[in-house]
């Protein structure tokens, strides 16, 4: 365990940067007051801003509306969208260089990997070659909505010329004329990060081939196990080791892994409502990062339009993409977390004996689809790489050194198909009701999401959208053969087939990433929901009273107790209560867990010692079977460990203990973690408080750079929680005790008092670092308060600040 360091000389050097940072962004800093001419406006927009710079956008028509999110989007978060856009269509080293990844701090198996591969990583996964194939199926309307909404970003670049915002400037790098097809790689590559299927599927190929020759051991790891997997296994780990050292290193020490991604979404009727008009609730479990990933804006379109007729939504955006994602208009209100469908297949491919470009399909051949991508490098000279594909998806076992020439793997992934998200995303800003909700969902196909309804009527309501496969079995985790027909995808689950339910008799919907149909539910839809613990907490507080308001579902919000550490205590209680009074300090630790009661507080001490001795509880039961390096790989995400580990340390006659036994891990366990604790925080129980090693800290894209980390940074800050309770508070077992995942956004709506409704995201509306509005919701967020986003800009609080979008 590593606590942080002050680095009191870091912070000083990097304190004398700030008036270079700030001479450089000055000229490209937000304008918040005042007119401003944009060629490409038909009317003026009127923006006004509260205290917090959220805008406050009214435009005459639709048009003036998107082309001003774009050019407001992108006058506070051009780099980070930037920055998106170059990530998911895999040209970053075109800005940074090839650069060597830092393998000592991943793993020697990186060892001369470079920047260049992970732009050819995600290249291959065909994110931008997807998005550039949903172009041509928009509807004209939502193509208009696009164009005008990429023509504001534009506009505020061509304003800036020469003088853009300081990362820019300090890397010598201008950024090319935002396009659809840029907006659509990031609605592609969210959906990259909400899908945890690849991920699974590449660690249990390695889990399986590891472990070869213990099946018994395997079946207990996974939830689907076939007879034959030992021997599929050892066949296709070679072709895919290079992409699965690559996903569980690089990526994982990335921003854009998927590990922890979820949510909670609930809301209750107003029959369980204390103003008697229902509420919803939504905290997305993302990546936390500076700026967040979210920009709280409210539109109106038609402003001399009827009230019933016009454009208006309130909510959460997300920087490069027009309209609201989460929110509510006048008449309904939603939100999602991540319904984790099985949305990948790996498949084998069997290649032609003398004809290696030809791939069996039943008993003919086809050949291999091929295309070059140049991938330019700043300073030296482009790289081209030769992407194959079969009739199924691109061949991911090309990233591996360890290539045949009998077999390939291909992967199948549902975004890989064009879809029509925008006109879904349109559709939910718009819809009145729940049948027009529902039918927004309809164009919704990546990724598989589970959405929670609320409207002014009092109705609550939930539905699965997304599509979710159709298979002839269900499958298990391992690539299946390509060349037979019966393994192909039969379509999609019917989208009027898909689960859905509308005002349940006790008054209350809930989810949070877990599973949402049960046995009787024809389909298949996945092996990769979450752990049920923060779904069960949840639908313990709800069950505890009769009527909620909306302070009180707040604080259900900011709830730390963690069941999962409750149950694994009370599972481990014999073996606990019997460790020997020899080591005071173990026996202490062990008492206190036993009467602890699951709070994971910031000063809690229970909680310090379950954490510590949970990880090495992971560690020695795990390790000496897979291994350091594949251990910290299938630790990684929390839907394919707990559960499984759950169950085995659950049973004490597991095969897991048939060496050595239960008593002896737990004993052997705490004992380290006491070590441990000692080590890092002195020899007083007293003083092992959680907050002092589980800690945040929100860091900028450039903050990898040592001397600007200070600079950019926000924290370390202490936080409460864990990966299993409502505020979620995920950390890595392969980097314990340091918190990534969290709520990136907070939503409470009360559909019959909108002064009562809020948001908050936890950092701030910029992504100017020397910006007031950098990180000025950060205390908000910590304490569970919410700003309102009222329909008047003269409401209190209000900064008075007001922009005027003039036509040119």
């Amino acid at each position: 365990m590593e606590l942080p360091k002050s680095g009191f000389l870091l912070t000083a050097f990097s304190a004398l940067l700030r008036p270079f940072i700030y001479l450089l962004d000055k000229s490209s800093l937000p304008i918040y007051h005042g007119e401003c001419s944009i060629l490409g406006l038909n009317s003026p927009v009127k923006v006004s801003w509260d205290r917090f710079a959220i805008p406050h956008v009214f435009a005459a028509n639709e048009h003036d509306l998107f082309l001003a999110q774009g050019y407001l989007h992108a006058q506070e978060r051009l780099w980070q969208m930037e920055m998106s856009r170059r990530f998911f269509c895999g040209r970053m080293v075109e800005i940074f260089g090839d650069f060597p990844l830092p393998w000592r701090e991943l793993s020697t198996q990186f060892r001369g990997r470079s920047g260049a591969e992970f732009d050819y990583f995600l290249r291959l996964l065909g994110i931008r070659a997807a998005a550039v194939a949903s172009l041509n199926c928009l509807a004209e309307p939502d193509q208009l909505r696009l164009g005008a909404y990429c023509d504001g970003v534009n506009r505020y670049i061509e304003r800036c010329g020469k003088k853009l915002p300081w990362e820019f400037r300090l890397l010598r790098h201008e950024p090319e004329p935002w396009r659809p097809e840029d907006t659509l790689s990031i609605g592609k590559g969210l959906a990259f990060l909400l899908s945890t299927a690849l991920f699974t599927r590449l660690n249990f190929i390695a889990v399986a081939a590891k472990l070869n020759d213990e099946p018994e051991k395997l079946r207990e790891l996974f939830p689907s196990y076939p007879n034959d997997a030992p021997t599929i296994a050892r066949a296709v780990f070679n072709r895919t080791r290079g992409l699965w050292e690559f996903v569980h290193g690089v990526l994982a020490a990335s921003d854009w892994h998927p590990a922890g991604n979820g949510s909670n979404n609930w809301v209750v009727a107003s029959s369980r409502s204390a103003s008697g008009s229902a509420i919803l609730c939504n905290d997305p479990h993302l990546r936390m990062t500076l700026p967040s990933i979210w920009y709280l804006m409210h539109l109106q379109g038609d402003t001399s339009a009827p009230e019933k007729n016009r454009y208006e939504v309130w909510g959460a955006s997300i920087p490069g993409i027009p309209c609201i994602q989460l929110g509510h208009n006048r008449w309904i209100a939603w939100g999602v977390t991540a319904a984790v469908c099985d949305d990948v297949e790996i498949y084998r491919e069997k290649l032609h004996t003398l004809e290696p470009d030809l791939y069996r399909v039943g008993h003919e051949w086809q050949k291999l689809e091929t295309r070059r991508e140049l991938i330019a490098i700043r300073g030296t000279r482009p790289v081209e790489r030769t992407l194959r594909s079969s009739r199924h998806g691109p061949v991911i076992s090309d990233f591996s050194d360890q290539l045949t020439r009998d077999e390939i793997l291909s992967v199948r992934w549902t975004a890989h198909e064009p879809s029509q998200e925008l006109q879904s995303l349109y559709g939910l800003n718009c819809a009145r009701n729940w049948q027009e909700f529902q039918e927004s969902l309809r164009h919704h196909s990546a990724p598989s999401l589970n959405f929670v309804y609320a409207d002014s009527g009092g109705n609550i309501g939930y539905i699965l959208a997304g599509k979710i496969p159709r298979r002839a079995r269900v499958p298990s985790l391992l690539p299946v053969e390509g060349w037979n027909e019966e393994n192909d995808w039969q379509g999609y689950i019917p989208f009027e087939e898909l689960p859905r339910i509308f005002n349940p008799p006790n008054g209350i919907v809930a989810t949070a990433n877990n599973r949402v149909a049960d046995s009787a539910y024809p389909y298949y839809l996945s092996h990769f929901f979450e752990p049920p613990y923060r779904i069960k907490r949840i639908h313990e507080m709800l069950a505890a009273r009769k009527k909620f308001s909306a302070d009180d579902l707040a604080a259900m919000q900011l709830d730390n107790i963690s069941l999962h550490a409750k149950q694994l205590v009370d599972a481990l209680k014999v073996e606990l209560m019997r460790l020997p009074d020899g080591n005071p300090t173990v026996k202490t630790a062990a008492n206190r867990l036993l009467s602890w009661d699951g709070s994971c507080a910031e000063q809690s001490i229970e909680a310090a010692i379950f954490h510590v001795f949970h990880h090495r509880l992971l560690v020695n039961l795990l390790s000496p079977a897979l291994g350091e390096e594949l251990f910290a790989a299938y630790v990684e995400i929390l839907n394919q460990c707990i559960v499984p580990t759950d169950r085995i340390l659950n049973d004490a006659n597991s095969v897991w203990f048939t060496q050595r036994s239960r008593y002896d891990l737990v004993a052997m366990s705490l004992r380290e973690a006491c070590a441990e604790l000692q080590d890092a925080l002195g020899e007083k129980l007293e003083d092992w408080r959680w907050g002092k090693f589980h800690k945040l800290y929100l860091n900028h894209a450039l903050g990898r750079i040592s001397i600007l980390k200070p600079l950019l940074g926000v924290g370390p800050i202490s936080m409460p929680g864990d990966g299993m309770t409502i505020n979620m508070g995920f950390y890595r077992h392969s980097n314990p005790y340091s918190q990534t995942v969290g709520a990136s956004l907070r939503i409470i709506v009360d559909l019959g008092n909108w002064q009562n409704s809020g948001f908050i995201i936890p950092a701030g509306q910029s992504g100017h670092p020397l910006s007031a509005h950098y990180a000025d919701q950060l205390d908000l967020w910590r304490t569970g308060k919410r700003i309102a986003l009222s329909s008047s800009p003269d409401t209190e609080g209000a900064s008075n600040h007001v922009l005027l979008l003039k036509p040119n």
